[in-house]
């Protein structure tokens, strides 16, 4: 419970410092909600805000792939295509329902994911929780990486649900509570 309550405050903070105080500036990529490098793939990340998505192109990235919907709700940067095509970074966009992961959009982040796999690559999605359980999946099944070697890297970002655990092909009890 305490990496959810983390995870959701953490969110509701930072959309909070980016309405209310504007778009903040970060130097680092590292400073974007709920970073989180990914060992030989890419880096990933919750919502970047406005002037972290310019950041992204002056720091080299070439694909930005978004999990999340166009809702403010969700913290969404609603001209995000926008923002990223000014700057000449490729943005592709597969809103995953939080509640409803599917196959569908799995095999579509797998093809994007391949088809730039020798571009500098950068994956978000509201606050990284997607993105983890899509990544550790890749890993896993694409990659056929050991779960015991990737499973850390879902758990410093968030403690999955049983709808994220079905997901990933998680049996229940896989992941510890916390």
């Amino acid at each position: 419970m305490k990496s959810w309550t983390r995870n959701l405050s953490g969110f509701f903070y930072n959309i909070i410092k980016r309405v209310v105080l504007g778009s903040f500036k970060a130097r680092e990529v590292k400073r974007i909600y709920n970073y989180h490098k990914v060992p030989n793939l890419f880096e990933t990340s919750g919502q970047p805000g406005k002037q972290q998505l310019k950041l992204l192109a002056r720091r080299g990235y070439e694909v930005v792939i978004n999990l999340a919907p166009s809702s403010l709700l969700e913290g969404a940067v609603i001209n995000e295509a926008e923002i990223l095509s000014l700057e000449q970074v490729e943005y592709i966009h597969i809103p995953v329902d939080f509640t409803r992961p599917t196959d569908e959009e799995f095999a579509e982040f797998v093809s994007n994911v391949q088809k730039h796999k020798n571009k500098k690559l950068w994956v978000h999605c509201a606050a990284n929780m997607r993105v983890s359980a899509f990544v550790y999946k890749y890993r896993r099944e694409i990659l056929k990486l050991p779960h015991d070697e990737i499973i850390g890297d879902v758990q410093a970002i968030w403690t999955p649900n049983a709808v994220w655990n079905s997901f990933m092909g998680l049996t229940e009890g896989a992941l510890p509570k916390g």
